[in-house]
């Protein structure tokens, strides 16, 4: 636990020193809270995208990527999804190109991107694939880096920072565990996942921003086995609370768990604790810890008594008393870029009081989709 304590010590003392861990980094863009990008689908199954350049109770106009300005009017829009720009964008063209930086405006058919390191890009609007919110942010050095593209979940818990809606990633960890999470809204997730060929488990959760670098969630985490000889039906029902942003946070989580024993659902004695953290330390790195404190009920240990006649013998000895089993992990997250992370972990593991650890080793890659 030594080193949930030191990562704790590193967060409060950046944020009671003033430091800049949580908002220093962050680019001192311009103003561009007037420009908002939109999706808009029509009633005949036309897809516009682009940048809205005026709206009124009757008509949108709209400055289209590859069609160029477009009055549409409203009673002829099936929906409309609106994104403001308020931070920096990943711009992606079609050549595979990828450009980070703040809009400034359009001039015709051109967009006109300020880029921290490369200056004012122009970016012909036909060429664009994609515009994603970047929140790219400087370094001390001045260089521009991605955000973390798995920044709502630690190896497997997750944090209360909540996806947007329609992003959602893939991980897959060990090679057999398989799982999906999507944002339904910017602050409603669904996810799940299998574990073949053994179980299959439901993920929903709920999280949102309380204010700066304040988030609360909660959630339910539910698993069924596929094989009926395990047995396994069990889940839990949990709150979190997480301090940070998107590169560097602290969350602790907790919650009572079920499962099924003789037909009946049984709720754990005490509750199950999560205290997890991830830090950015480069480019393409960051520090990452998952610990888990799992409660049991009574365990078995080994004891040498003597019989009378002077023989000794190991006896087995029940102990009825409630106790933490400990999960504790520290790994490496690489960024290889804006939405892929592989973890590289190992994880102490202790069971019972009566029994020695062990260490086992993590591997997952994350694919983020939007």
């Amino acid at each position: 636990m030594i080193r949930i304590f030191l990562i704790a010590v590193f967060f409060l003392v950046q944020v009671f020193s003033g430091g800049d861990l949580f908002a220093g980094q962050t680019a001192n863009a311009q103003d561009t809270s007037h420009i908002t990008l939109a999706k808009i689908y029509m009633s005949d199954g036309t897809r516009l995208w682009g940048l809205i350049l005026n709206e009124n109770d009757s008509a949108i106009t709209v400055k289209d990527f590859n069609t160029g300005i477009i009055k549409l009017s409203k009673p002829k829009i099936t929906s409309i999804e609106k994104t403001k720009i308020e931070t920096s964008v990943m711009v992606e063209t079609t050549n595979g190109s990828t450009f980070f930086g703040r809009i400034l405006g359009l001039r015709e058919d051109v967009l006109i991107l300020q880029s921290d390191i490369a200056g004012k890009i122009e970016i012909q609007t036909g060429s664009i694939n994609k515009i994603t919110l970047a929140n790219a942010y400087l370094t001390k050095k001045g260089g521009t880096w991605f955000t973390n593209p798995n920044s709502t979940r630690y190896l497997f818990a997750p944090s209360a920072i909540p996806l947007r809606k329609r992003e959602g990633y893939y991980q897959n960890a060990y090679l057999l565990a398989n799982s999906v999470n999507v944002g339904v809204t910017n602050s409603i997730t669904i996810g799940g996942g299998v574990v073949i060929p053994f179980l299959f488990y439901v993920t929903p959760k709920i999280s949102f921003k309380v204010k700066h670098n304040l988030y609360l969630g909660g959630g339910v985490l539910f698993t069924q086995s596929f094989i009926s000889d395990m047995g396994l039906s069990a889940g839990i029902a949990y709150g979190l609370v997480t301090v940070g942003n998107l590169e560097h946070n602290f969350t602790v989580g907790g919650g009572y768990g079920f499962s099924k024993y003789n037909n009946k659902y049984k709720q754990t004695p005490l509750p199950i604790v999560t205290i997890n953290g991830m830090t950015r330390i480069g480019k393409r790195v960051s520090l990452i810890t998952e610990n888990w404190l799992i409660p049991r009920g009574g365990y078995n240990t080994q004891h040498d008594s003597t019989m009378q006649n002077g023989i000794m013998y190991t006896e087995t000895i029940y102990v009825n008393k409630n106790y933490y089993s400990c999960a504790a992990s520290l790994g490496m997250r690489l960024m290889p870029g804006p939405k892929t992370s592989i973890d590289f972990s190992v994880v102490y593991v202790k069971g019972d009081p009566s029994s020695s650890f062990l260490l086992l080793p993590y591997l997952d890659f994350v694919y983020k989709f939007e």
